[in-house]
């Protein structure tokens, strides 16, 4: 019940965002635009057949529009019949998008499928929505991409199951970061007695071979995260790749490929970061107002952050399934590939309680223990004092 009533104050709370926005683009006056949001975040507590009569439960204007809304019959005249057609394809547009997950519909293909179908929104409201949400974009051209550093492409290249400690080492040699990395992790209480190891090679094989590819993908990785409002995105990209690597072997997915997975799959919000600081204040905004974080992605860039991060991946020549995994890390319904599922999962499990979470979390979880086989007591074996915690930088 508290999650119903959640997900029913998340979309009143999105509807009165659109609803404003909409209604200052047409040049409501700003007293009919308050009135028009007050009855937005109480619009889903009237659609009860009192309404048809004058017994309002709210006064003034607020309560004129959802008299209206509800299916009153009353008239108040052509100011109050426009907010009231604002309110209900606000609604209608959200109710469109929430039902999305269960009919494995594209967040983006339900918002451009409803500003297509217009018979029963007014032309002006559906004019106002196509300026408000960009239309499908594509992933930037290739020169404003982020590069992959050569070393993780080298370290992409070989495999952790069968790549020797002679050649990791090598590779470690090569970069003085990377081989203080590996002595550091050497001799870090993470990983055995006290005695010194000054020898890369002996560094990774105290470490373990597995354990030291990872700790060197993640250090060759990590600079493209090194601006201080990317940190925090590095450090939960590592924890759904200790998680995730954690889960695999519970559902048949690889471990090392999970682990990838996890590191990458937030990949595309390093293209969003580089835009424009209104723009992305604008999508803070959406997300502040209730909407989950690729739901305000695809109204102000026309593509969420998994599409993107897939699209940067394939462009590197990272391998389809790890691919296919971001994208749709975020939407397992739309994929039966269970690393994406997993991801899903980890990320349910890392959720940051700040931001507003997914669109259908039941069904989209339910769908993702379904295709990984996983019970959902799985989330409590998850030991943060397993080792793969302790490659994190």
């Amino acid at each position: 019940m508290a999650s119903s009533c959640y997900e029913t104050d998340r979309h009143r709370r999105r509807v009165a965002s659109f609803v404003r926005l909409i209604a200052e683009s047409l040049g409501f006056n700003p007293v009919l635009c308050e009135s028009l949001w007050a009855a937005a975040l109480e619009h889903q507590k009237f659609r009860l057949a009192r309404l048809r009569t004058n017994d309002f439960a709210i006064t003034g204007s607020a309560g004129m529009i959802l008299h209206r809304f509800a299916g009153g019959t009353s008239d108040f005249g052509p100011e109050i019949e426009s907010a009231a057609a604002i309110l209900r394809t606000c609604d209608a547009l959200d109710e469109a998008v929430e039902f999305s997950p269960y009919n494995a519909q594209p967040l983006r293909v339900a918002l451009e499928d409803f500003l297509l179908d217009t018979e029963l929104c007014p032309d002006e409201v559906i004019s106002a929505l196509r300026e408000l949400i960009r239309p499908f974009a594509t992933t930037e051209p290739a020169e404003r991409l982020p590069v992959l550093p050569s070393a993780a492409t080298a370290l992409l290249r070989v495999q952790s199951d069968s790549v020797s400690a002679a050649e990791l080492a090598g590779i470690a040699e090569q970069d003085p970061v990377f081989a203080k990395r590996l002595l550091g992790l050497a001799n870090s209480a993470a990983f055995g007695p006290p005695n010194e190891i000054r020898s890369i090679c002996d560094a990774v094989l105290r470490i373990g071979v597995p354990l030291a590819h990872k700790s060197l993908f993640a250090a060759s990785l990590g600079p493209l995260f090194a601006s201080g409002k990317l940190r925090a995105l590095w450090h939960h990209s590592q924890e759904i790749a200790a998680i995730a690597h954690q889960l695999a072997s519970q559902c048949g997915c690889h471990p090392h490929e999970a682990w990838l997975a996890g590191l990458l799959h937030d990949i595309g919000l390093l293209v969003f970061a580089s835009r424009s600081s209104a723009e992305c204040a604008r999508e803070e905004a959406f997300r502040r107002a209730g909407f989950p974080r690729a739901y305000a992605e695809t109204i102000v860039w026309g593509i969420d952050h998994a599409t993107t991060g897939a699209d940067l991946l394939a462009r590197w020549n990272v391998p389809s399934d790890l691919v296919e995994a971001v994208r749709y890390h975020a939407a397992p319904e739309l994929s039966d590939s269970p690393l994406a599922a997993l991801l899903y999962i980890a990320n349910g499990i890392d959720r940051d309680v700040n931001e507003p979470g997914p669109l259908a979390s039941r069904f989209r979880l339910a769908t993702a223990l379904s295709l990984t086989n996983l019970p959902a007591s799985a989330v409590e074996s998850i030991s943060r004092e397993s080792p793969i915690f302790a490659i994190a930088c």
